[in-house]
């Protein structure tokens, strides 16, 4: 009888998805030839749904022009184009709480039970990203938190008369600008942001650019400001404490002042000091952890993070994973090694409202007509099932 052998990703929002899409389209298919082994690919995360949460600073803005069925995919139906593997692909809502590189083992607990179940891993793909401070931006777990937080949000909006958006990254900006668009001067809306210029990635002359398209839609700046926290007051408002001693309230106080990454299960000895996994920045691989071992996505900090650097580095994870694990299984030709080199230019688009934005694409700036076309339209919803399909990755 033969042996059965499990690939294992855990995470599926973009990283992980790619992942699972890549090995199914370009890697299964060889191992399948093996008399030897049956390989199965498990793929473990909180939500049984993908988001694009690219489109987040419009939807906790309104969710009717941003509609959930849009936004939010059921993972596994992106695998029902595969049937000739629909009983080698196995999906398990749940969360990973440890990895034994000893044993080669991982635990998870199931949704909905206390009780964790260990799957032992012949590969391993880490993928579980990063985490926001707030489910309006980021998943927290299961979707229905997420959607449940921006209809509420939605809701909050609404009513308010003041708002405080904290950060000067794309996201904070972003939701600044929808907000704005949307509620006009119908709020107070107040950005804070640590740094003396917005969008640390972009040139200050296209910083400068999102301030003033930010004050048309009434959301007014402040720079230098270090929020140090932020609490519930008693009128049911937040408190928003300042660095400078200053303290300001606010209806609505939307944190988006950075990410941590998602590795509480992995151990200390496969992580930098920072909590980020320890990959090799030219292959994906962890090396700490033994054979067939890697990280992929934001979760590996081998790049600047985003979607395009994605794209760029999962055929490189998929050309090294195929030769780790077909060279091993010997039932194919073992395709050649790759090496990641991150793209560092200047790329980034960052709408502001529906009708304006800034940004570059590799040093180049770009106008606002392009960032309204490209992203600012419906934060490019159609590019879902680049991801969720794994179309982007149909050629290896």
């Amino acid at each position: 009888m033969s042996e059965t052998r499990n690939i294992v990703v855990v995470g599926a929002n973009f990283a992980g998805l790619s992942a699972a899409h890549y090995i199914v389209k370009h890697t299964l298919p060889q191992l399948a030839k093996s008399e030897n082994a049956k390989y199965v690919l498990h793929i473990i995360n909180e939500s049984t749904h993908f988001w694009w949460h690219i489109g987040a600073p419009r939807e906790l803005v309104s969710v009717k022009d941003a509609p959930h069925d849009k936004y939010f995919k059921p993972i596994m139906d992106g695998f029902k184009q595969y049937p000739q593997f629909k009983d080698s692909i196995i999906f398990h809502q749940g969360s990973a709480t440890g990895i034994d590189v000893e044993s080669r083992n991982i635990t998870y607990t199931p949704f909905g039970s206390e009780t964790p179940e260990g799957l032992p891993y012949y590969a391993l793909v880490i993928a579980t990203g990063v985490r926001s401070p707030t489910p309006c931006t980021t998943l927290h777990g299961d979707h229905n938190i997420s959607i449940k937080a921006l209809e509420e949000m939605n809701t909050r909006l609404a009513s308010a008369s003041d708002i405080i958006i904290g950060g000067g990254g794309p996201v904070a900006v972003e939701t600044a600008g929808e907000i704005g668009a949307k509620l006009g001067s119908k709020a107070r809306i107040t950005l804070i942001t640590a740094g003396d210029k917005l969008l640390p990635r972009l040139r200050k002359a296209l910083a400068e650019k999102a301030q003033n398209q930010l004050a048309a839609v009434g959301v007014t700046v402040l720079y230098n400001t270090k929020i140090n926290e932020h609490t519930q007051g008693p009128d049911g408002k937040t408190e928003v404490h300042l660095n400078t001693g200053k303290t300001l309230s606010a209806d609505v106080y939307i944190p988006a002042i950075g990410v941590t990454p998602s590795t509480s299960f992995v151990p200390e000895a496969l992580k930098k000091s920072d909590g980020w996994i320890d990959a090799n920045p030219s292959t994906l691989r962890v090396d700490a952890a033994g054979p067939r071992v890697y990280a992929v996505g934001d979760v590996a900090k081998v790049d600047q993070g985003g979607v395009l650097n994605l794209y760029n580095s999962i055929p490189v994870f998929g050309a090294n994973f195929a030769h780790d694990v077909l060279g091993d299984a010997g039932v194919a030709s073992v395709p050649a090694e790759r090496v990641y080199a991150p793209k560092d230019s200047e790329t980034q688009l960052v709408p502001i409202g529906p009708k304006g934005g800034v940004g570059a694409f590799n040093g180049w700036s770009m106008p606002g007509f392009a960032i309204k076309m490209i992203k600012g339209k419906d934060y490019m919803v159609g590019q879902i099932p680049a991801i969720s399909e794994g179309k982007k990755f149909a050629k290896a």
